[in-house]
């Protein structure tokens, strides 16, 4: 049997490379290389910051403003295509840096430069494939003031990269915003109620108060010293803290504009899609260093939002992945107390060392702070990231960064005023494939130092094929006689 297969296989062969049949044989999936995928398409988006406005009813029309006012700051995407397939070198690449966009950049006058985008593509020309701009500043307050670094968009042949960041910004003037006329009085006038009828500068007085008197009895309780430092610097930021909030409800409480809902500082957004390793790899990534809510209550210190997704079209040779946590705040000046920001509120870490009484002042400093961001309608989420697809087969992969969201509510109705975003958008994905190797068997007759088959032999064939013939033919009379 192994005889007959053998004996197949070499007539196979045989007709192969009579007839010369291009014999097609595949790259072993385990092959290693540095070349890129014969084909990949990268596709990546990332927004540092949007934010929307939503006007209430009640406020009369003004002339160019919509209701509904969004804008987007910084954000950056790419898209490249790189393919070998056909046997032909075929690349598209563009790479976007966009300053702004929205409803609110179109109703402000276009000379103040928001809606500057830089887009890079594919060319023989390096000034179409390369581009880049200088930082700037741009005043559109109260609605926005803000301090644009450099720009960069670059789409190379195997390079597709850009990048867009933001110094510091200061959005939305909570101070004029809050005078909005609505309901027949204003929403400063409302959220002022509100802050006296509930009393939030006595809570929270009386709670820092609560913290600083269990300070105080660990630190008489403390003969040797050992967590005296600890103590008071827990007492130093609780009483910086109670400084800076009764400076802002003051400031609120009085009209001084110049309280903002948001200030931001260092806020960059980067993508790139290239090959490397012998697989494509597409990348996004915000990096936020500081972000302030209501003039110095919270800071926000390191959120970041990244997505990376690979592929190179081999079975088990895409992956996907994010980067991102839920951001650490700052309370006062100081980072001796620090918590999460999540759907949930505001949650301090506690300080195990100072004991129970200290920790249990401190939860209620928590509550109180909670009690405060509540009345001024101010709410915080965050959306995790995660992994959208990863194929088997080595031919996809996908990714989105979490999220950050601050939400700022109407006291009157309760709806949605203001929305700041960050990191919304983050993804990245690729998809890639291997070209099959082509191995051509050239066929003996056609090959050099050969004689073209002109068919002068086909009459000696002939004759031999009828001789053949014939002796069969007499020795099957025989052998049947």
């Amino acid at each position: 049997m192994a005889t007959t297969a053998r004996r197949r296989g070499t007539a196979l062969l045989a007709l192969a490379l009579a007839s010369g049949v291009t014999l097609a044989v595949s790259i072993p999936a385990g092959a290693a290389t540095t070349a890129p995928p014969a084909y990949y398409q990268g596709v990546t988006s990332a927004n540092v910051l949007g934010v929307a406005l939503h006007l209430p009813a009640a406020l009369p029309a003004l002339p160019g403003i919509p209701k509904d006012l969004a804008v987007n700051l910084i954000g950056v995407n790419g898209n490249a295509v790189h393919n070998t397939l056909a046997g032909t070198d075929a690349n598209a690449s563009t790479a976007v840096s966009n300053l702004a966009s929205g409803s609110l950049i179109d109703a402000l006058p276009s000379n103040l430069g928001l809606k500057k985008t830089l887009t890079a593509t594919l060319s023989s020309d390096p000034a179409e494939s390369v581009k880049s701009s200088s930082a700037q500043s741009i005043n559109a307050s109260p609605l926005i003031n803000v301090t644009v670094g450099g720009q960069l968009a670059k789409a190379l042949k195997l390079d597709n990269t850009s990048s867009a960041n933001l110094t510091d910004g200061k959005i939305l003037d909570l101070g004029t915003l809050l005078q909005i006329p609505a309901a027949g009085t204003t929403l400063l006038n409302t959220v002022t109620g509100a802050l006296d009828s509930a009393d939030v500068t006595g809570q929270v007085n009386e709670a820092i108060q609560s913290v600083q008197s269990a300070l105080n009895g660990v630190l008489q309780n403390d003969p040797t010293g050992q967590v005296a430092t600890l103590a008071n610097q827990v007492e130093s930021t609780v009483n910086s803290l109670q400084d800076t909030l009764n400076a802002f409800l003051s400031d609120l409480q009085n009209k001084v504009a110049g309280t903002a809902v948001v200030k931001v500082n260092l806020l960059d957004a980067t993508q790139s899609i290239a090959p490397s390793g012998g697989a494509a790899v597409s990348n996004a990534a915000v990096h936020l260093a500081d972000l302030d809510i209501l003039d110095g209550v919270l800071t926000v210190k390191g959120f970041e939002s990244g997505a990376t997704a690979i592929a190179n079209g081999k079975p088990g040779g895409a992956s996907a992945s994010f980067v991102g946590h839920k951001p650490i705040v700052a309370v006062g000046v100081s980072n001796v107390l620090t918590g999460t920001l999540d759907e949930t509120g505001l949650t301090l870490e506690g300080v195990p060392a100072l004991g129970d009484t200290v920790n249990a002042a401190l939860k209620t400093l928590q509550n109180t702070l909670n009690g405060l961001l509540n009345t001024l309608g101010v709410h915080l989420a965050f959306v995790p990231g995660h992994v959208d697809k990863v194929d088997p087969a080595g031919k996809f992969a996908q990714a989105t960064g979490p999220e950050y969201d601050i939400v700022v509510t109407n006291p009157v109705d309760k709806t949605a005023l203001v929305e700041v975003g960050l990191g919304h958008g983050t993804t990245a994905s690729v998809s890639a494939a291997q070209a099959t190797r082509i191995t051509k068997v050239n066929n003996p007759q056609a090959g050099p130092g050969t004689l073209p088959h002109t068919g002068a032999n086909l009459p000696l064939i002939a004759g031999g094929g009828l001789a053949l013939l014939l002796g069969a033919g007499y020795l099957r009379r025989r052998v049947m006689g």
